[in-house]
């Protein structure tokens, strides 16, 4: 990723429209699934960034958010841990923690294989964890901010299942999300063709504010079913308990 891109990150995460959204995407779909808070619940926001996305973790307990580009964890928000570590070997013990977030990580050209990183996700998730993966969706929908943020792809529903399914992880929920964006998407992938741009930076308030507005109704649909495409792509998974072979 481009060095100034970190400074548009740590702003974005702040005042744009879409990391709103997706925290409350996330906590929505991800926290009834999570293991009881006790006091010493652990959560891991793998490669993070500046934490945008997954910072709603820390009114749950402690989290730690583990990157390897030492520009980003410098703009890590507060109650966070920020740690410097390869998502491929994470230096931590089997069974670590309560849940591992990842969110648009695994697209990145540094992860040459991102079944062996959700592999590693699986080792340090505690029994009964849970592991959440949330990634650019429509394979062929390669653009000018993939290109911009060194995207190497993208990823189907069914992708990111056999990814969780294949590290032994049972999985609970696939689903597409913004779907409503897969449209003009399409059209800037046409228009931006060859060129390198991120979106981090456009369109902040979302068309002031009528971009928030459809994703939460979206999110009210996700509360009911899983949508098969969208413009991202989430699973959630749990490592299985010993006695634990169900899958809701």
């Amino acid at each position: 990723m481009e060095a100034d891109e970190y400074d548009r990150l740590a702003d974005a995460a702040d005042h744009h429209w879409w990391y709103a959204a997706t925290r409350q995407l996330l906590a929505d779909l991800v926290r009834p699934r999570l293991p009881a808070v006790r006091h010493d619940s652990l959560y891991l926001d793998a490669a993070g960034g500046v934490g945008g996305t997954a910072r709603w973790l820390t009114t749950l307990g402690t989290t730690v958010l583990a990157d390897i580009e030492p520009t980003a964890l410098a703009s890590v928000g507060p109650g966070v841990i920020p740690e410097l570590a390869d998502i491929g070997a994470l230096p931590h013990p089997d069974a670590t923690f309560d849940a591992v977030i990842c969110v648009t990580a695994l697209y990145h050209q540094l992860v040459p294989d991102p079944g062996a990183v959700v592999t590693e996700f699986a080792r340090v998730t505690r029994p009964g964890g849970v592991v959440c993966l949330m990634e650019p969706g429509v394979r062929r929908m390669f653009r000018a901010h993939d290109r911009a943020t060194h995207g190497a792809r993208r990823f189907s529903r069914s992708d990111l299942r056999r990814l969780a399914e294949n590290a032994g992880l049972q999985v609970q929920r696939a689903t597409g999300a913004y779907s409503f964006l897969i449209p003009p998407a399409a059209i800037s992938a046409v228009l931006e063709r060859g060129k390198s741009t991120s979106d981090v930076s456009r369109n902040q308030s979302g068309l002031g504010g009528v971009l928030g507005r459809i994703a939460s109704v979206e999110r009210r649909l996700l509360a009911r079913i899983n949508l098969p495409v969208g413009l991202s792509v989430i699973t959630i998974a749990r490592r299985p308990m010993s006695c634990d072979n169900s899958v809701s």
